[in-house]
């Protein structure tokens, strides 16, 4: 079994990637320590060339598409039936979602057009601001959004929405102990729900 996180930021290992590692570390400690095995496995969208869904509806013959991007190499990581959890990391951009979450998002219709291949997955989202309050919920709740599409299960952190953390906190990121906390939480609510589901 494998929860799969996206690191939707246009920058390489900054806040965002941060605290989807936060909340990974936390599957993988609150995995053993509950007796299951979960593998988990980052995939950073920084790195890769994804373009937006151009309506071309190639997907609805197969799982393929007509755009000769970096969406191709991962449409067989996430088909594995071993994936049961996604978690969708994003920068809060303009109130919102990243353009880089949003493509991958809307790329993913090729999923649900072949079957509705993530549903019953758990779905996971953390939104990192650059105020304490600056559109995390917003950004969660359209992730979350993108997510019911597909008939996943919805995952919280068991307080909030997800993890909502501050890019811009003023000893740094990394000393956000609240934004980390609540990432941390969510990948323990995963584990929780995936071992309720028996999965």
């Amino acid at each position: 079994m494998k929860i799969i996180g996206i690191s939707a930021s246009p920058r390489k290992n900054q806040s965002t990637c941060c605290m989807l590692e936060q909340c990974l570390d936390e599957v993988k400690l609150a995995a053993d320590a509950s007796g299951k095995s979960i593998d988990v496995e980052t995939i950073d969208l920084v790195d890769l060339k994804i373009h937006g869904c151009i309506s071309c509806d190639a997907c609805k013959k197969g799982l393929i598409c007509s755009q000769d991007d970096d969406f191709r190499q991962l449409i067989p990581k996430l088909a594995d039936p071993e994936v049961l959890g996604i978690i969708v990391a994003s920068p809060v951009y303009m109130g919102c979602m990243s353009s880089q979450a949003k493509a991958f998002i809307d790329r993913s219709v090729l999923f649900r057009r072949n079957g509705f291949m993530f549903r019953n997955k758990l779905g996971g989202a953390i939104a990192v601001g650059g105020s304490r309050n600056g559109g995390q919920e917003l950004t969660i709740q359209a992730i979350h959004a993108g997510m019911m599409i597909h008939d996943m299960i919805i995952v919280g952190d068991g307080d909030h929405f997800g993890g909502a953390a501050w890019g811009k906190h003023p000893d740094g990121y990394k000393a956000d102990s609240t934004g980390i906390t609540t990432a941390r939480n969510l990948g323990k609510r995963m584990v929780e729900i995936a071992k309720m589901m028996q999965l």
